[in-house]
This record gives C-alpha cells, structure tokens and sequence, in this order.
C-alpha cells in the first residue's frame, strides 16, 4: 500500500513503509527528503498535489498514472 502525495505525467511522489520516494511504472525509488522539502520540489516541477493524500495498492496506482498520461 503506497500514500500518494502528488502525480505528474507517469510519476508519483508517494510513502510506501514509511519511505518517501517516486513511483513510476519502473518501481519505486527512495528519496531522502523530508516530506515538506520533497512537496515543495514537487510543486516546482508541476508535480499536481493529490489532496487528500490517497491510499492505492502498486496496480492502481499504475492504472492511476496511465490515466494522467491519456489527458
């Protein structure tokens, strides 16, 4: 189960076991950012908040970053 924060464009900033980092349909990559530091990179790269924060197992989550890139 991963919390999705933001999404952009195929990628995702997400918390998956208490671990920050981004999704893509690649896998998950661990960032070591503070949850702040990392929303406030995010907005800077057009990241789009995910507000509130979702829950989504690993094919949701990917299912949910096609449909970003179909608009």
């Amino acid at each position: 189960m991963m919390t999705v924060l933001a999404r952009k464009q195929g990628a995702a900033l997400v918390i998956r076991d208490r671990t920050l980092g981004i999704f893509t349909d690649k896998g998950f990559t661990p960032v070591d950012f503070k949850v702040e530091l990392a929303m406030k990179l995010a907005a800077r790269l057009k990241y789009t908040p995910v507000l509130p924060a979702q829950e989504m197992e690993e094919p949701d989550l990917l299912r949910f970053l096609q449909d970003t890139r179909a608009h």
